[in-house]
């Protein structure tokens, strides 16, 4: 997973699923649980980041809750904030800061 800092009032999410994870079904399914997953961590959420996940042939087994589990711990890592748990809290403060420290490039986790 990668994030950047956006300079937009959302966020926006880029998928990848190569051909080495499957036919064209396997693929779609991946990309639908992923999109999913990312949707319910980023409601009532605005980071305004750009994610890029790359799917991986291990992928083919898990389910939504896999998917979510993982998504959270790379978002709390790269981001600085707890993904489920900051509702009723401003993240933008703990983005603000994080980016301060950060370099312009993409961040891996």
């Amino acid at each position: 997973m990668y994030a950047r800092p956006n300079e937009l009032n959302f966020n926006r999410l880029g998928l990848s699923v190569g051909k080495k994870a499957g036919k064209a079904v396997t693929r779609n399914r991946i990309k639908r649980l992923l999109r999913e997953a990312m949707r319910r961590l980023l409601q009532g959420l605005s980071l305004n980041y750009d994610f890029v996940i790359i799917a991986r042939k291990s992928s083919l087994e898990c389910e939504l809750a896999d998917f979510i589990r993982d998504i959270k711990k790379h978002m709390d890592k790269i981001t600085g904030v707890n993904a489920m748990s900051s509702k009723g809290q401003n993240p933008l403060v703990a983005i603000e800061r994080q980016s301060l420290r950060q370099s312009q490039g993409f961040e891996q986790s």
